[in-house]
């Protein structure tokens, strides 16, 4: 019961802290998320680099805040990662940008499993879906969904909120799984956008990426009772660990 309770305080201090940071952003520049959703929704990708550079040095933290509240939120990050290259350089832009994914995508997991994972789990034990969909959630299937660039980080999220795999085990999965795809997703935006300078390696990447991910695709096709019967037994694993 008091581990139930101190749960529910510290996701609801966490709720307040973010409210706080949203508020105190809005005081300071209160033309921040203003200028931010508008060159979002027109695709003004020049404009938000030079938005984001006339921050100085502050752009760092501007880049990841912005990466962590639209994954947190369940919005696409792909404008922020694709200039995060041209703004940084191509391996600072990674890291900062994987980063933000990682925090955002967190605090989406927590939230959506806090919120909805109630009334969720209800509905899919009314239609015998819940043993299904936790035979494939482990660390392994978590890190292929959150491999995928251009994916919808939303869609894994929402997937791992439902089923029983722990905060541990998904903060592990995104960790890794996140490493690919933030490369992929920040190196095709800065060759894309300096395509006059980096076409051929920009080439090389999207060839690299099509036969990694191509073969990937036909294992796992070929391969589906492997990956069920290992998910099994890693929450076999957890739940024997658990017991003891």
């Amino acid at each position: 019961m008091k581990d139930k309770t101190l749960g529910v305080s510290i996701h609801i201090f966490g709720v307040l802290a973010v409210v706080a940071v949203l508020w105190a952003i809005q005081l300071v520049l209160p033309d921040f998320y203003m200028t931010m959703w508008n060159l979002m929704v027109q695709g003004d990708i020049d404009g938000l680099t030079d938005y984001i550079a006339s921050f100085g040095y502050e752009a760092i933290l501007v880049s990841v805040f912005m990466i962590t509240f639209v994954n947190a939120i369940g919005f696409p990050s792909i404008p922020f990662l694709t200039v995060n290259g041209i703004i940084f350089g191509l391996v600072p832009g990674i890291i900062i940008s994987w980063a933000g994914e990682v925090l955002g995508i967190e605090i989406s997991f927590h939230l959506t499993r806090t919120l909805l994972r109630g009334q969720a789990k209800k509905m899919i034990e009314r239609n015998d879906m819940l043993e299904k969909l936790d035979s494939y959630s482990c660390i392994k299937t978590i890190i292929m969904g959150r491999a995928i660039p251009y994916s919808p980080n939303v869609l894994v999220t929402a997937f791992s909120a439902l089923s029983h795999i722990s905060y541990k085990d998904h903060f592990i999965a995104n960790l890794i799984g996140k490493i690919p795809a933030v490369v992929i997703e920040v190196w095709l935006g800065h060759d894309l956008l300096r395509f006059h300078e980096h076409w051929g390696r920009l080439l090389v990447l999207v060839l690299l990426v099509a036969v990694v991910y191509g073969f990937m695709w036909w294992r796992k096709k070929h391969r589906p009772k492997l990956a069920h019967m290992e998910c099994h037994h890693q929450e076999s694993d957890s739940i024997s660990v658990t017991k003891k």
